[in-house]
């Protein structure tokens, strides 16, 4: 991080061997930040800056980093509700947004829960 322009002469400046363990930088007003990123996990990563006053842009970079083992044991599929844009748009899949019957069967189970949870509690102290 320093103040002005970024040079290839910056390389030499960057911290190292003492940097932060953080998920966010920042970057000042006429500065700049170099990040150094562990994408120790594949799958697909979301690189992305938040300035307010471009936020709407979507200024967002996805890395996918590939397994090198050939069996693919440690890489999930792409989801079933992954929702697609622009260019991709044809790929998207239909979605259910019929989610009140979800809403329905939690309750369900927390009210079960419960009378269960008093059943054992009066059947503990009498």
């Amino acid at each position: 991080m320093d103040y002005g322009e970024w040079t290839e002469n910056s390389r030499g400046t960057y911290n190292k061997w003492d940097g932060i363990a953080r998920t966010t930088a920042q970057v000042y007003p006429g500065a700049w930040t170099a990040v150094l990123i562990s994408l120790d996990n594949v799958g697909v990563w979301n690189i992305r800056t938040e300035n307010l006053d471009s936020w709407y842009l979507g200024q967002e970079t996805y890395i996918r980093v590939v397994n090198p083992e050939p069996n693919n044991k440690t890489e999930f599929p792409m989801p079933d509700n992954a929702l697609f844009c622009g260019a991709l748009h044809k790929l998207q899949k239909p979605q259910d947004i019929s989610f009140g019957t979800s809403i329905g069967s939690n309750g369900s189970k927390l009210l079960l829960g419960l009378l269960l949870m008093v059943f054992a509690l009066t059947s503990t102290f009498h």
